[in-house]
């Protein structure tokens, strides 16, 4: 071997632990990153070269590669976790709002209303004459109506919420692809030219992992290191898959006021040569656009939310105001009130054009108390069979098909809403626990742990050190022999 080539195997050395030195230190500085992944340098031997007499001689060691500790298998799976934990905390939060509205014991609602209500009756049957007892009756009609009123406007503030969230929420979703277009861009161009795309597509990475939270993507790596991103349509027949990133062309999810109530999601995918535009995602369809709710994330939460959960209990709450409404008013329209008047000139005590939780209200006709039926029709005033008839309607069966009473069926709605509400909860509990589970089998696996990076960091340094030396040596055998011949 001859000193040019020592001195070769000390430069590569130097090179190789110089380049390794700078990928530890890069790990070090990025130890607090999210979503950054150790690398790693791969070293192997320098290719040989042949001696004179035919041997092959070693000329020390190089990078072969940089890799990344990424491990893809796990990071779906912590994508997937991420989607679910979107869609059930979403859930969860929004009816937590909604809960206390139906809280009967926190704060006297509709419950104790329809109780209060039917028993005022009751004491007007006591005495139907007394003024006081009359008034009490509109008083708790009106605590009644209030309470209707209540119940209804915070499952429509909810609603609302949600739906006036769906705007930046979806631009939100349309920013984090066309940066994940963009990166797809970099990847490509620095692969081309063999450069180390590890850290970019730790970014592209990132992006999809909190992408994921918002909508659930279906994600396929390719041979140049870019990420195309899809989302399966299975309302179409057969299914339908759009692209929202192909290469450097970014799709979009469109939000579409149609009317007050309720906002349309389409998906647009622009990887081909004309832009199209899915069907509508619609929780309430026979096939709905994601199959399994929890994997639409936190956009698809929101949709079933607005037009599935909270109609379903508004349509409740509205089915028990105009039964209500409907009974009482008959039972009053029966009878004669105080001042004589008999069917059919009787006024209806709850305006009969009111016939949901939202606008339930007291006739506006019925301007006096003398105006309650309490009598049978052409009996006395004295006569309290109907205020005790319309006091009976409290436990009739006048709910679900004649199965329940109204204070009964209320109790289910409360029932339901507060096991929705239970059942969120557990959810989330279960998909926090999950997502941190495999947050930190990937932060033992991709993360950077500063104890081995700092070991690594004094090995290499020890080595630079050697390879140094290794020049060192030589240039001293070089000084020897250039001494020997002057």
């Amino acid at each position: 071997m001859s000193l040019d080539s020592l001195m070769g195997i000390g430069k590569n050395g130097m090179s190789a632990y110089m380049t390794a030195i700078q990928v530890t230190s890069q790990n070090i500085s990025n130890v607090n990153t999210p979503g950054y992944s150790t690398q790693n340098v791969v070293l192997e031997t320098a290719p040989s070269t042949a001696g004179n007499n035919g041997s092959l001689l070693g000329n020390g060691v190089q990078v072969s590669r940089i890799m990344s500790s990424y491990d893809a298998l796990l990071q779906k799976q912590l994508d997937n976790a991420q989607t679910t934990q979107g869609y059930d905390t979403t859930t969860a939060n929004a009816l937590q709002q909604i809960e206390p509205s139906f809280n009967d014991v926190a704060n006297g609602g509709l419950d104790s209303a329809i109780s209060g209500f039917f028993s005022a009756f009751q004491g007007l049957s006591v005495d139907p004459t007394n003024q006081t007892a009359r008034q009490a009756v509109l008083s708790s009609a009106q605590t009644l109506t209030d309470n209707f009123q209540s119940a209804s406007r915070s499952l429509n503030n909810t609603a609302a919420t949600l739906n006036n969230s769906l705007t930046p929420l979806t631009a939100n979703i349309n920013s984090t692809l066309n940066n994940i277009a963009q990166l797809n861009g970099q990847i490509n161009s620095i692969n081309m030219s063999g450069g180390n795309t590890n850290e970019l597509q730790d970014q592209q990475q990132q992006l999809i992992q909190n992408l994921s939270q918002q909508l659930g993507v279906n994600c396929t790596t390719n041979s140049n290191g870019t990420t195309d991103l899809y989302i399966t349509d299975n309302s179409a027949n057969p299914p339908a898959n759009y692209y929202l990133v192909k290469g450097t062309v970014a799709g979009s999810v469109n939000a579409n006021t149609t009317n007050t109530n309720k906002t349309v999601i389409t998906v647009t995918d622009n990887s081909g040569a004309a832009p199209v535009t899915s069907n509508a995602m619609d929780p309430t369809a026979a096939t709905p656009f994601y199959t399994n709710d929890t994997s639409g994330g936190q956009l698809w939460a929101t949709l079933k939310l607005c037009d599935v959960t909270i109609p379903g209990y508004q349509s409740q709450l509205d089915s028990l105001a105009k039964t209500i409404v409907t009974t009482v008013n008959a039972q009053q329209q029966a009878g004669s009130d105080l001042n004589g008047s008999a069917p059919p000139a009787t006024v209806a005590f709850f305006d009969p054009s009111k016939l949901t939780a939202a606008t339930i209200a007291i006739n506006p006709a019925l301007t006096s108390t003398n105006q309650i039926a309490a009598a049978a029709n052409g009996a006395s005033s004295g006569d309290n069979s109907n205020a005790l008839l319309i006091a009976n309607l409290q436990n009739s069966l006048s709910m679900s098909s004649n199965t329940q009473t109204f204070n009964g069926y209320y109790d289910s709605l409360v029932s339901k809403v507060g096991q929705d509400v239970q059942t969120a909860n557990n959810n989330v509990t279960q998909s926090n626990a999950l997502t941190q589970q495999l947050t930190t089998l990937q932060q033992s696996n991709s993360g950077v742990s500063l104890d081995e990076q700092l070991t690594k960091l004094m090995q290499y340094q020890q080595s630079y050190q050697a390879s140094a030396k290794i020049i060192t040596t030589a240039t001293a055998m070089m000084d020897t022999v250039l001494g020997l011949i002057t």
